[in-house]
């Protein structure tokens, strides 16, 4: 069995390539080749939960379990929110090919699927960012959105000052564009094409009285039932398409709450991302129209970057191997 860092997967994965093994999951699911448990979710208290994915996807060589934890205090011990690890198994004999680091796995999967949403749901002009978070996984939004979309200016808004400055000090040279702090919410989404939300808020992050016409909401952070990174405005107002609809009735709280309040119902969930993804449900239907993707994780998403980053490093001979 191999043994895969960070740093390694660093080296191995790009957000292209992770873009396409996720839009190659996706089109497993909507052939109906695509295998998920549903996520084990184990709470730790007040402030942290355990989550445990499984999936496989015969055809791609991906069998796997992905074991997380969520801390959110972890911010204050200068930690990570997210701790996770992947195991990675071969699905014709069983055995355990890579044991690798999950965190950086799990953000660049998200990115590429929130990606992969904006292909068809976003402007394909779409040029300015508010980017709500200053994070992991704010980050890998913006890599992975900057490989579809010609973006021109990121406008950051983050709780600790400190914090979002040197986010975006650290974008601005990895995007080579203007990212710049907001310290209002209003304005950062006044005329934002794409509105990203990669928050552990539990309460929305900005009014849906401030989107502007043709805007794209991509929602990742929150994925528990009463928590919410967005309003129900902005619910009512969008054309909104969910990564998968069993685990948005299970733990999109975006969706949940107002559809708890009778302010929507489940119909107004126009698509899932695999049907997207093959053409069976429609995305953007005109430049005007407000968009947004609602994204709790799909296990297949981990399986299929997995089996990508363990093939590269077989190839290039890198990682430790081990006997158990």
């Amino acid at each position: 069995m191999r043994i895969l860092g960070r740093e390694v997967l660093e080296a191995l994965l790009s957000p292209s390539d992770v873009i396409a093994a996720v839009e190659r999951a996706f089109r497993e699911s909507a052939a109906g080749r695509a295998a998920a448990l549903p996520r084990a979710v184990l709470p730790m208290g007040r402030h942290g939960v355990f989550l445990a994915m499984v999936s496989a996807l015969p055809r791609l060589g991906a069998l796997g379990t992905k074991l997380v934890t969520v801390i959110e205090r972890n911010q204050r011990r200068g930690l990570p929110t997210i701790h996770a690890t992947y195991l990675l198994t071969d699905p014709e004999t069983g055995a355990p090919l890579a044991l690798m680091e999950g965190g950086f796995l799990t953000g660049i999967r998200t990115g590429a699927t929130s990606a992969v949403a904006a292909r068809h749901l976003a402007r394909p002009d779409s040029r300015v960012v508010a980017c709500f978070g200053a994070g992991v996984q704010a980050r890998f939004q913006l890599l992975c959105l900057r490989e579809i979309l010609p973006l021109a200016e990121v406008r950051v808004v983050g709780r600790d000052p400190a914090r979002a400055t040197a986010f975006a000090e650290r974008m601005s040279r990895e995007l080579d564009i203007a990212v710049r702090i907001e310290t209002s919410r209003k304005a950062a989404v006044i005329g934002a094409d794409v509105i990203t939300c990669a928050t552990t808020s539990s309460r929305p992050v900005f009014s849906g009285r401030d989107l502007a016409a043709g805007a794209h909401v991509d929602a990742v952070g929150t994925f528990r039932p009463a928590t919410r990174e967005v309003d129900t405005l902005t619910i009512q107002k969008s054309r909104v398409v969910v990564d998968t609809y069993e685990g948005a009735w299970e733990e999109a709280g975006d969706l949940l709450i107002p559809i708890k309040a009778g302010a929507i119902t489940r119909r107004h969930v126009r698509a899932d991302l695999a049907e997207l993804v093959a053409g069976t449900r429609r995305g953007r239907t005109s430049p005007q129209e407000i968009t947004l993707f609602k994204s709790v994780g799909f296990a297949p998403e981990d399986a299929v970057t997995a089996r990508l980053a363990y093939d590269r490093a077989m190839a290039a001979g890198l990682g430790t191997e081990v006997s158990l």
